[in-house]
């Protein structure tokens, strides 16, 4: 909220941004040399000249990209004695700024293109460069393709004269002729002929061209050009009318130049001598950085860490940002050039760009709200707000507020670091240089890279950064120093859509102080102030070029920014005085917190359940003479559908009377198979201790069929060894058939019919089949877990093979818990121990 300490910031953000301005005529390559001219004003130019230049513009194509020139620039700051201002250049005529034009054939472009100067060398027949103040300082023709340029003349040094003074405007008063290099084969005398008309040469022949040259007088008024040269190449060319045909002799235009002494003929010449192992190694990081991004956000999906609706459009919002502005840059400025097949290739190119830009933000989005939500950072509810479409919050006009003055600050800053390294800055938005000022669509594609670019920087460059580091070092000191560390790196080289001729540890130094400003705004506020910090930081930079322009499409361009840029505080302010706090929204849970602390609520249920389940059954086998009795169970999953139990009743006396056992298996798996299972525990522990198995089966049934559902069904086997008579007695509702193992020979006990499990008729008659014990003799019970376990080959362990199982074993010395034991690490084992189904034994050895 806005305290004493806001209106400090503002009072600082203020003089940050009067200290910008006011140090711009030192700082700023637009300073006084704002864009004079749109691209509709350069193309009416240009189709005028060209026909004073011999071609027409109807039948060919041109494009024309705006350029700053670093190089340049550099040089004349090395070369001064004295100190140099971009403002002092620009008011001088120094061609620090210029539009580029290529003129080729309609559909001559085939692929991607990064400049006009590669769209020249593929295409182009003729490439003229323009100074910001409208005169044209170079005209270069394409050896590979025809010269469209032909001026008529019959005398060389007056057709020069005539271009360079009548045509492109240069006042040769001011200059003195430094001579012509004019071969010899060039004239030769021919009766009926002048000597100015009587020539011939091919065109296609270099050595025929001809050069002047003009430097400018020391005593002349004004400014202008120290160098005029133009090189010429003799031409004949046929011309049908309605006469026939004629011959005229005239002139094409191998080049021209309009420059300075330090003024390198290519002036797009970008020096990048200072980008050394340094500058790679922060490249690296920033890959890597990239790749942590990627990583830590799959491992968030993965792990439902993700509100897939946010991520989508933040996907959406930053593919539309990038793949939008790359195909309005290409097909408006290129698109004349372009064929088909290279509007193909750079829509798939454009479009692969997109998908990845706009992944890397997605997952940097993920991530960042990941840690931010576990790390309780300041602003998240704001973003909560944000995405319940929730825009008029107090805290929220707050953010902008700081934000936009926070971005005076950086303003502030960076021009202080520039002016103390004694340099410039200029618009560098992309990969393609400085490219706004030559697209039409000005006001989408300038808000588009603002957006694309804050996006990633502030979340994956700041957010992500700080949230990675704190989770992983412990020390809040240390891990804030990394992300400060790190932060500095990452913008010094990638997306700060600027570019200066400082070396990159001396951009670093500048770029270190923005770093911190951004990562303590980070700490402090939010993700909202920092992005609305670095938009407004950016969009000031970005805008410098249309500051001052007479031209009615660049100061509209101007205005407009501006206007929207104030519109943040105001709008903020509007919101902050008459919004709702954040206290009135509610706290919002996150979908994937929900999912997880119902997932939570569901374990702890199971665990529960499970604990139910197991206390319902017996912790330790009854004991007495006569008998040795163990069970155990083995769920498949948390919790399952099989029950055991065992009770001893007593007589009058109080003496061991009857040994009951039971193994329940409830159709189904886990907690639907449970709930039947822990039902069914209870209606057998009420008749075990009075009742037969037969009687208890049949006692069952009914209340079975009647309360569980009509597609569950229960198998259930109920034993009753009298320890007086030494008879066993066995009544069996649809379960597996026990086994006796009896001197060393196992075998099923059959029981007689009905055997219709439980919950399948309402009302069944179980009889049992009785029999006598003898010592010795080893009685077991199980459920079909047991033979229906799998190993990995898929092969069951099979019905036929449990009495196997037990004539294998060494029962006449084991005893009955040993005997289950080793039951249950053998059917383990065969399985590794992955169960296909519950597994309960129960074992009775006489």
């Amino acid at each position: 909220m806005i305290n004493k300490k806001s209106y400090i910031l503002f009072i600082v953000g203020l003089t940050g941004a009067i200290t910008f301005w006011m140090l711009r005529s030192f700082i700023d390559v637009n300073s006084a040399g704002a864009i004079r001219s749109d691209r509709a004003t350069l193309s009416e130019q240009l189709s005028s000249l060209s026909g004073t230049l011999g071609f027409s513009m109807d039948s060919l194509a041109s494009t024309s990209v705006f350029e700053q020139h670093l190089g340049y620039l550099k040089t004349i700051q090395d070369s001064s004695g004295h100190k140099v201002t971009p403002r002092m250049m620009n008011e001088n005529g120094v061609h620090i700024q210029s539009w580029n034009t290529v003129i080729a054939d309609p559909s001559s472009l085939n692929g991607m293109v990064m400049s006009a100067d590669m769209a020249f060398n593929m295409s182009g027949k003729l490439a003229i460069r323009t100074s910001n103040d409208g005169k044209v300082i170079r005209i270069r023709s394409n050896p590979d393709r025809p010269n469209p340029t032909f001026v008529q003349g019959e005398s060389i040094d007056q057709v020069a004269k005539t271009i360079v003074g009548d045509v492109l405007g240069y006042d040769l008063n001011n200059y003195s002729l430094q001579g012509s290099e004019i071969p010899d084969s060039v004239f030769y005398a021919d009766e009926g002929l002048s000597q100015s008309q009587s020539f011939y040469v091919e065109p296609s022949d270099d050595e025929g061209s001809v050069e002047f040259k003009w430097i400018r007088k020391q005593s002349s008024e004004g400014t202008g050009p120290e160098v005029l040269s133009i090189s010429l190449l003799p031409e004949i060319r046929e011309f049908e009318n309605a006469g026939g045909f004629s011959t005229k002799f005239g002139y094409q235009i191998k080049s021209f130049s309009a420059r300075n002494i330090l003024e390198n003929e290519d002036l797009g010449h970008f020096d990048a001598d200072s980008f050394g192992v340094f500058a790679y190694t922060m490249i690296v990081l920033a890959i890597l950085l990239a790749i942590l991004i990627l990583t830590v956000g799959i491992i968030n999906v993965f792990r439902g860490k993700v509100e897939w609706r946010r991520a989508l459009v933040v996907f959406f919002g930053i593919f539309v940002a990038f793949f939008g502005w790359r195909i309005l840059f290409y097909f408006d400025v290129f698109g004349p050039l372009l064929e088909p097949g290279g509007k193909f290739i750079i829509t798939i190119n454009s479009l692969l760009s997109g998908i990845g830009f706009a992944l890397y933000g997605a997952l940097a989005y993920i991530s960042w709200e990941a840690f931010a939500r576990n790390q309780k950072m300041g602003e998240v509810e704001i973003v909560d707000a944000f995405w319940q479409r929730k825009f008029l919050v107090k805290e929220a006009g707050a953010s902008l507020i700081h934000g936009f003055f926070i971005g005076g600050v950086l303003l502030g800053i960076f021009a202080l670091g520039l002016y103390l390294h004694d340099t410039f800055f200029l618009q560098y938005d992309s990969q393609f240089g400085f490219t706004e000022a030559s697209n039409r669509f000005k006001l989408i594609s300038i808000n588009l890279t603002l957006f694309g670019t804050t996006s990633l920087i502030v979340l994956g460059q700041v957010g992500f950064v700080y949230g990675f580091s704190h989770h992983w070092i412990k020390k809040n000191y240390l891990a804030l120093i990394i992300a400060l560390v790190i932060s500095a790196f990452l913008i010094t080289i990638v997306g700060r859509l600027v570019s200066t001729p400082l070396t990159v540890w001396e951009d670093l130094s500048v770029y270190s102080f923005l770093a911190m400003i951004l990562v303590m705004t980070y700490r402090y506020w939010g993700i909202v102030t920092v992005a609305v910090a670095w938009f407004t930081f950016s969009a000031v930079i970005m805008i410098m070029p249309y500051a001052g322009s007479q031209n009615f499409e660049m100061a509209t361009m101007w205005w407009v920014e501006v206007s929207m840029l104030f519109s943040i505080p105001l709008f903020g302010f509007i919101v902050y005085r008459y919004g709702f706090a954040l206290s009135e929204i509610g706290d919002y849970i996150p979908e994937y917190q929900e999912r997880m602390a119902q997932h939570l609520r569901v374990e702890r249920e199971i665990e529960i359940a499970r604990e139910s389940q197991y206390k319902l059954m017996p912790l330790q086998p009854p004991t007495g003479d006569g008998f040795d009795v163990y069970g155990f169970f083995l769920p498949s999953f948390e919790v399952g559908g099989d029950y055991f139990d065992y009770v001893l009743s007593k007589d009058e006396e109080g003496k061991p009377k009857a040994l009951t056992m039971a193994v329940v298996d409830v159709s189904g798996k886990a907690m639907r198979a449970a709930m039947p299972a822990i039902f069914t525990s209870g209606l057998l522990l009420s008749k075990m201790k009075t009742e037969t198995p037969a009687q208890i089966l049949s006692g069952v049934s009914e209340p079975i069929f009647t309360r569980t559902d009509k597609r569950t069904f229960i198998t259930c086997l109920v034993a009753r060894y009298d320890l007086n008579s030494q008879k066993l007695s066995v009544a069996n509702a649809g379960h597996c058939k026990p086994v006796i193992l009896r001197q060393g020979k196992a075998e099923f006990v059959n029981t007689p019919e009905p055997r219709f499990p439980l919950g399948v008729k309402e009302e069944v008659h179980y009889r049992a089949h009785e029999f006598e014990l003898e010592k010795g003799d080893v009685f077991l019970m199980y459920s079909d877990g047991l033979p229906e376990a799998v190993n990995e080959q898929g092969e069951r362990f099979g019905f036929d093979n449990v009495p196997k199982l037990i004539e294998s074993l060494n029962a006449e010395n084991l005893t009955a818990s040993e005997i289950a034991q080793e039951i249950k690490r053998r059917v383990q084992k065969f399985s590794n121990y992955q169960l296909a189904d519950d597994t309960t034994v129960i074992c009775l050895k006489v």
